[in-house]
């Protein structure tokens, strides 16, 4: 399931005109996904080159050297500009299944990067999924006698490290529905059963197949990594596979089973 994203919305920042823009909004629904379907949807970030913190914002992740130098120069509830170098951002909250292709990317202060999400979803439900980031960049603190002092967040001032401002460039309550009802043991072409459930290991994948040809058998974790894949010959009525999950640790699987396009679907424990 992929959805083609083509307007851009923008998201306001807090304490600032200047904002990031994310497509679509943070807040908004994403695609829905179904269990043991192909998931694709994406979020374009487009990070802006200027946006302004609160100096409360500053004041929290400044050193105790800089503090002592620029801190009684800076306002707490005033905004001030922040010349933005880059931005790392983070997803998190996928279903089990989905991953990102970000995993901290850094985007540059004015740049766009589009956000893959794709996968095949192991697990039903409503899940909530947020962006998360953290900031390089600097700001000038006019400080008297001294003149403008540039602090550089994600850099060094007066020796010391300052760290990068986080949660500047957030996209958060994305929605994401996930149904586990889509694929079942069973379709118009052929059922499955699976016995011992739970296994501790050796175990029969029984198909009951209107058709003869190939048959692909997929074995998923729950994280949605493919454990086993394997493609076998069957003739049209029962037939009876073995697979052998000894070497996976004890967890949650699920087995797909896929025959001329239609697809079914099994979840076993093992023990």
């Amino acid at each position: 399931m992929k959805k083609t994203l083509l307007s851009i919305l923008a998201l306001g920042v807090a304490f600032g005109a200047s904002a990031q823009t994310f497509t679509p909004a943070a807040g908004s629904p994403l695609a829905n996904g179904e269990v043991g379907t192909a998931y694709s949807e994406t979020i374009n970030a487009a990070i802006p080159a200027t946006t302004n913190v609160t100096g409360q914002q500053i004041l929290d992740v400044l050193p105790a050297q800089a503090v002592a130098l620029v801190g009684s120069y800076i306002n707490a509830g005033t905004s001030y500009p922040v010349a933005v170098t880059s931005t790392a951002l983070t997803v998190a909250g996928l279903p089990a299944g989905l991953s990102d292709d970000c995993g901290g990317c850094s985007v540059a202060g004015g740049a766009t990067r589009d956000i893959v999400i794709s996968g095949t979803p192991t697990a039903g439900g409503g899940f909530t999924v947020d962006i998360t980031s953290e900031t390089t960049g600097s700001v000038d603190i006019t400080v008297p006698i001294l003149g403008t002092q540039t602090v550089p967040f994600g850099g060094s001032f007066q020796g010391q490290s300052v760290p990068t401002l986080p949660g500047l460039m957030d996209a958060q309550g994305y929605s994401m529905n996930v149904s586990s009802t889509g694929i079942k043991e069973a379709n118009e072409v052929f059922s499955l059963g699976f016995y011992p459930n739970p296994t501790e290991g050796l175990s029969t994948l029984d198909i009951n197949s209107t058709v003869a040809g190939q048959v692909s058998v997929e074995v998923y974790a729950i994280t949605g990594a493919i454990i086993q894949t394997n493609t076998r010959t069957i003739r049209m009525g029962a037939n009876r596979l073995s697979l052998d999950l000894s070497s996976v640790p004890a967890g949650i699987y699920m087995i797909k089973a896929e025959i001329d396009g239609h697809q079914a679907l099994i979840r076993t424990v093992k023990k």
